[in-house]
């Protein structure tokens, strides 16, 4: 019987052993970095949220949605373009740094400002507009913000790749596994993914605008 338990325990031992933080690391660090960096950026933009003067939000809205007097007076197709517009200018400027040798410190500053932007808006809505601030966030805002961060986060990966191959292309003379050609055009077809995913994210934000929108009142 105790050789039974014994041959029983062990595999049960080898299904459930650590997995290899290395490889774990390597495979999903950039992910976590980028998280990270969004997730600080929040907090940071929730704090700023608490000192910031009217100026200075009116300023951001184009980036961010601060000024909800503005955003409630829009038709659905004025408000499909302003959430389409931040989006798609944060997410071209992540493509655009990520075909550049440079690229990868401007990518971490620029996912860290898309979450302080965040964090802006959502501390705003709350010490401004307390509970219904707060509900018009969780219910409205916060279903697209989320895809398209995650998305952002997903292409920002692939554009750090990108641009840290570009730049040990520079360094090295062996000859790279794939062309430059070849990797433009895969990176580029990436950024056309993300593209339509941020599309529909602006399609939800529309939706939800228009149909919740209303039904707070601020």
């Amino acid at each position: 019987m105790k050789g039974i338990v014994l041959s029983l325990g062990l595999p049960n031992r080898q299904r459930l052993r650590v997995p290899d933080l290395r490889r774990l690391m390597k495979r999903y660090g950039i992910y976590f970095l980028f998280a990270a960096l969004l997730t600080g950026g929040l907090t940071l933009g929730v704090i700023y949220a608490r000192n910031a003067d009217a100026q200075t939000l009116r300023s951001l809205d184009f980036l961010f949605t601060t000024n909800l007097d503005a955003r409630l007076g829009q038709g659905p197709f004025g408000i499909f373009c302003a959430c389409f517009a931040s989006d798609f200018l944060f997410l071209l400027c992540c493509y655009l740094f990520g075909i550049a040798a440079w690229g990868i410190p401007f990518l971490m500053a620029l996912i860290a400002f898309k979450g302080f932007g965040t964090g802006v808006t959502a501390g705003f809505l709350c010490l401004s507009h307390s509970l219904s601030g707060a509900g018009f966030y969780l219910l409205v805002l916060l279903p697209g913000t989320f895809l398209f961060c995650v998305t952002l986060v997903r292409f920002g990966a692939g554009a750090f790749r990108y641009s840290k191959r570009a730049f040990c292309g520079l360094l090295q003379k062996a000859a790279p596994v794939l062309t430059p050609r070849q990797e433009f055009f895969s990176f580029s077809s990436r950024f056309l993914s993300a593209l339509l995913t941020t599309f529909f994210a602006s399609l939800l934000d529309t939706l939800l605008w228009t149909l919740f929108a209303g039904t707070f009142q601020f």
